[in-house]
C-alpha cells in the first residue's frame, strides 16, 4: 500500500467505506454485527456491535438451578455458532458431557465448560427480568429493557 499516491489511498478508503468498511487502507476492519427482534412479530430493535473478532455472549440466571451461565458464540460468515457453555450446576438443557464430535467438556475454578462449535442460527432467546439476561459483546446489552418476550439474534452484513 506504500506505493499508493495519496489520491489513491484516498479513493480506496471511499470505496471500503462504500462497502460498509471502517478505517484506512492501511487498517480496514469490519466489526461484525448482530441484530435483534421481537418475535415473532420481527421489529428490529437493536443492532448490536460484537467484539472486532465476532464473538458475543449470553449471559443469564438458569429458571431451574437459578445458577448463572454464559453461553458463547461467534459469527461465522452469515452464522451464529455456539462456541462454549459455562455453568455452576447441572440443570434442565444443560450438558452433562460433550455429546459430538470434537467438543470437550472439563471443569475450571468449579464451574463446568463445555467447548464445542455448534451453528444454531438464528438464535432466539426468551427473556425475564428475573434471569438478568444480557448480552455482552463489543459492550454489555440488558435484554429485559423490552420485557419478558421472546427475541430473535441474527447476524447483520458486515458495515
Amino acid at each position: 500500500m506504500s506505493r499508493l499516491t495519496a489520491t489513491g489511498r484516498a479513493a480506496l478508503a471511499a470505496l471500503f467505506l462504500l462497502a460498509g468498511c471502517a478505517g484506512t487502507p492501511e487498517t480496514i476492519s469490519c466489526v461484525p454485527r448482530i441484530g435483534i427482534y421481537g418475535h415473532p412479530d420481527g421489529t428490529l430493535l437493536a443492532e448490536v456491535e460484537t467484539t472486532p473478532g465476532g464473538t458475543f455472549a449470553l449471559r443469564y440466571i438458569h429458571s431451574v438451578a437459578l445458577t448463572p451461565v454464559v453461553s458463547r458464540y461467534r459469527l461465522e460468515e452469515d452464522r451464529i455458532v455456539q462456541t462454549a457453555e459455562e455453568f455452576d450446576q447441572h440443570g434442565f438443557g444443560l450438558p452433562y458431557g460433550a455429546d459430538r464430535p470434537g467438543e470437550r467438556f472439563e471443569l475450571r475454578d468449579g464451574r463446568f465448560l463445555l467447548h464445542m462449535h455448534r451453528a444454531v442460527g438464528p438464535l432466539y432467546v426468551r427473556v425475564g427480568a428475573a434471569y438478568g439476561n444480557r448480552l455482552e459483546a463489543a459492550g454489555s446489552l440488558d435484554l429485559t429493557q423490552w420485557g419478558a418476550r421472546r427475541l430473535e439474534l441474527v447476524p447483520l452484513p458486515c458495515g
